[in-house]
């Protein structure tokens, strides 16, 4: 599953590498839980993957959100009565999530709001019915060792036969971005010319590592084939059942997309 975020650009009159994740979500904990709602377009994100575990989702489960930020899909799923465990490296965003939480009064469904790691999960082996690691968390991670550890980590506490979801950045999403609003970003990031702009585009085509594009902290964008063969190759006793796009293809037409659905009611 593959996602990415324009709502949450930050464009400063002068580019400050070096934010770290956490901090990064930190100072956006609020947007992020409304993000994949506000807009028709935006919610297309929030839509397909719903659509997608609905098709897996029984009676009683215990469901590990795992990065879910300030609570979004945690939120809904203890509303439908699935317990519910939450987990984020971001300390403002799990207050937002108790938050949210304390206000649909799903409490009795959310079994702990904890700070963490994907790379390290403070959880026994086997303990869920479903594992969702979706909205990008993989993307923050910076090397290959850290992507498999927290594939490996996802797959080790879910239980046999347990649905794990996984969503990323995606490199098709950004790149295109870089082509159709190029002029605004060279305004707003303050490049000196359109060679120095092209220059790290390259770099980002080769790679997939950026360190402004989202907030000017690190993401890392995938290609369609690199999130499947790292999945396979690192948990290769996992079985491949979808990979879709969620928002992105939709990114040049988002105006207009929410224009007809305003009309349509």
């Amino acid at each position: 599953m593959f996602r990415f975020i324009k709502s949450l650009f930050v464009k400063p009159k002068k580019r400050k590498n070096g934010v770290s994740v956490k901090d990064f979500y930190n100072e956006s904990a609020e947007k992020e839980f409304t993000r994949t709602t506000k807009n028709a377009a935006h919610m297309l994100e929030f839509q397909t993957t719903e659509f997608f575990y609905k098709k897996y989702l029984k009676k009683g489960m215990k469901i590990l959100d795992a990065g879910g930020g300030p609570g979004r899909y945690t939120v809904d799923l203890a509303k439908q009565g699935y317990h519910m465990t939450l987990l984020d490296i971001s300390d403002k965003e799990l207050e937002v999530a108790k938050r949210k939480i304390k206000q649909h009064r799903v409490g009795n469904f959310v079994d702990s709001v904890d700070l963490g790691s994907i790379t390290d999960l403070p959880y026994k082996d086997n303990s869920f019915d479903m594992v969702l690691c979706i909205g990008g968390p993989l993307s923050h991670l910076r090397t290959e060792d850290e992507r498999k550890k927290a594939i490996r980590e996802l797959v080790r506490v879910a239980k046999p036969g347990a649905t794990i979801f996984i969503s990323v950045m995606a490199r098709p999403a950004v790149l295109n971005l870089c082509v159709k609003d190029f002029k605004e970003y060279l305004k707003s990031y303050g490049y000196k010319s359109e060679k120095d702009f092209w220059n790290e585009t390259n770099i980002l085509t080769q790679t997939g590592d950026d360190n402004w594009f989202v907030g000017c902290s690190y993401a890392h964008f995938y290609w369609p084939s690199e999130l499947k063969d790292l999945v396979l190759k690192t948990a290769k006793n996992t079985k491949l059942l979808h990979q879709v796009a969620l928002e992105w293809p939709n990114q040049n037409t988002h105006k207009e997309f929410n224009e007809i659905a305003i009309r349509n009611g």
